[in-house]
């Protein structure tokens, strides 16, 4: 998050779009059905989001947690079904948003 901070331009943003770890069996399981995947592709899909991806992600307070201990302060997050949107903006010069 740090070095993030460190090389945005003053005021600007970083978005972080990530899996979140909340996300729900049966909405990852619409999200990969509405995907138009192939039967193999689709069990592949859905083994991979349970048994590799959920276990490192991150939930919305672990973004808020690590935003508070970093030079950022605070973001902004919203989750949708399976994802997660996290908003961090440096603040200028010397300045730190709490």
């Amino acid at each position: 998050m740090d070095e993030m901070h460190r090389v945005l331009r003053p005021w600007g943003e970083a978005v972080v779009v990530d899996l979140c770890k909340d996300a729900s069996l049966d909405d990852i399981d619409s999200y990969v059905k509405n995907s138009g995947r192939s039967r193999i592709d689709a069990w592949m899909t859905k083994w991979t989001f349970r048994h590799m991806l959920l276990k490192r992600a991150y939930t919305e307070n672990d973004f808020v947690r690590m935003a508070k201990q970093s030079r950022f302060g605070t973001c902004h997050a919203k989750a949708s079904s399976i994802g997660i949107e996290v908003r961090f903006t440096e603040t200028g010069p010397g300045m730190r948003s709490e």
